[in-house]
């Protein structure tokens, strides 16, 4: 990936690309562009951003994190007993924790994404330095895997799922720093009401969500190997959308499926495993639907 070009504009017709997550992947290891804290000269740049394909690999690699997940869990060849066959004592107590867990991750999140837009030097720092993108990005997956390693060895496991939430809030928190607050707000919103919505109904529908392991894991490889080769091809905003769309749709299977599966094939020593699994469906869906909105907004 080559640095940008952060010489001054010569003219209106050339503006340097800085606004969403593709133009993030491209512009990383630059100065930001003099317009970067000026909304209204931003948005008149925005019809000449340069783009990968339909995705980009900062999205790739959230999809590669979701799909490493699958060889671990849950390890049906224990001989403890599921989540469901436990007493409700057991079973609400599993629930609380996994859920606990996943908002304290969710609000880390948040948090550390709002500094994107609250400081300026903050903003401009995480910009700036491509070293800690791929840092952030290459640690995500050695966490990942040492937390999933010691997914039952507690207080180690949480220590691990810190380091891998702070480097994926820090990942996120440079994503949303080129787009508009407004768009990464509706963003969030949605995210978080069909997050809820999904939740409600895995939980009280009779159909089995749980059988779609298979499928939803089979989409996804597709997805991200799809997501990699369109990275040598030119922009097209009708693929980009349609392929954020088959995302988003993509990981609300996986939100029913997880579900699912924490009511019922998970072992109440799996908690961490659980929550790191939700975790990701959500990232996943918003960046999805940022690239969505953000596609409706150049529009």
């Amino acid at each position: 990936m080559s640095a940008p070009d952060t010489a001054p504009h010569q003219s209106k017709g050339q503006p340097e690309p800085y606004h969403d997550v593709t133009a993030a992947s491209n512009s990383l290891g630059g100065n930001p562009p003099p317009y970067a804290d000026d909304p209204e000269r931003r948005q008149s740049h925005e019809p000449e951003r340069q783009h990968y394909g339909a995705t980009d690999p900062l999205m790739a690699s959230y999809g590669m994190a979701r799909a490493s997940l699958e060889d671990g869990l849950p390890s049906y060849d224990d001989d403890k007993t599921f989540v469901s066959e436990a007493t409700v004592n057991i079973r609400m107590a599993f629930i609380r924790k996994v859920y606990a867990i996943l908002s304290v991750q969710l609000m880390a999140t948040v948090i550390l994404s709002s500094f994107s837009f609250f400081s300026t030097d903050f903003r401009n720092w995480i910009q700036t330095n491509q070293w800690m993108m791929w840092t952030s990005v290459i640690g995500s997956f050695a966490f990942l895997f040492l937390t999933m390693w010691k997914s039952k060895s507690y207080p180690i496991n949480l220590l691990f799922l810190s380091g891998f939430t702070l480097l994926e809030a820090y990942t996120v928190a440079l994503v949303v720093s080129f787009y508009e607050v407004r768009i990464v707000i509706q963003a969030l919103l949605l995210t978080l009401g069909i997050f809820v919505a999904l939740t409600l109904f895995a939980c009280q529908t009779k159909y089995d969500f749980t059988g779609l392991g298979p499928y939803l894991f089979g989409f996804l490889a597709g997805a991200v190997v799809f997501s990699f080769i369109s990275m040598f091809f030119p922009y097209n905003s009708t693929l980009d959308l349609v392929y954020s769309g088959g995302v988003a749709i993509l990981f609300s299977g996986y939100i029913l499926y997880d579900t699912q599966m924490i009511m019922k094939r998970y072992h109440a020593d799996e908690e961490v495993a659980a929550a790191m699994s939700l975790y990701l469906d959500v990232l996943n869906l918003f960046l999805a639907i940022l690239r969505i909105l953000n596609s409706q907004n150049d529009d």
